[in-house]
């Protein structure tokens, strides 16, 4: 059975470079069900060998891939209030889903919904590199004022990507700048403002 080994990837090197880039292009190309790691071998041009030294299971090597791809955090958006991080937050979110990187992301997520494996490496990749953005825009929007103490960030992160993600795999609309506007103005706000927010009811 497959399990996953909890962390991502190995030290960076110019052959695991080349390796996760080769894993996303499969990615891209055939979805992770049909990626297979001897192709990602033979397209990196590494010994089978190497992969499964450096990745024992496919679910690490496609997160991994990812966040090569990514290149980890982004820089938290830093407007001046809570509004304007906001909607810089969810136009980059927008942004991305509508992407060929934002395609694999649906497609990695699809794959997912299948694979409880996958699922617990993309959910902990995912979380991991969002969750320090969200808490830096929480946290400064408190120290302004614009937000209860201890307001809960995983409240953003959960909402927001549920709305995105949800839009994007439903093909409900387009994910354009009044949708952006909706998701903060109507959702993000007043759910963050909400008293419940700060206590984690």
């Amino acid at each position: 059975m497959e399990t996953a080994t909890g962390a991502v990837g190995p030290a960076r090197t110019a052959r695991h470079e080349a390796i996760c880039d080769a894993a996303f292009q499969m990615l891209s190309e055939v979805g992770y069900d049909q990626m297979s790691m001897d192709a990602v071998a033979a397209r990196a041009r590494a010994s089978k060998a190497t992969i499964y030294r450096a990745w024992p299971h496919k679910a690490d090597l496609a997160v991994d891939a990812l966040t090569y791809r990514f290149g980890g955090a982004p820089e938290p958006p830093d407007t001046g209030t809570l509004r304007g991080d906001l909607l810089a937050l969810v136009t980059m979110a927008c942004q991305l889903a509508q992407s060929p990187d934002g395609a694999v992301v649906v497609g990695l997520m699809s794959a997912a919904a299948r694979n409880p494996v996958l699922s617990q490496a993309l959910y902990e990749c995912a979380y991991r590199t969002k969750r320090g953005v969200h808490e830096t825009i929480i946290n400064r929007a408190a120290a302004r004022g614009e937000l209860p103490a201890g307001t809960d960030p995983d409240l953003l992160h959960e909402v927001l990507h549920a709305l995105v993600l949800t839009r994007r795999m439903w093909a409900a609309g387009p994910l354009d700048d009044d949708f952006a506007v909706h998701v903060v103005d109507d959702v993000l706000l007043p759910v963050l403002r909400h008293e419940r927010a700060a206590d984690g009811r």
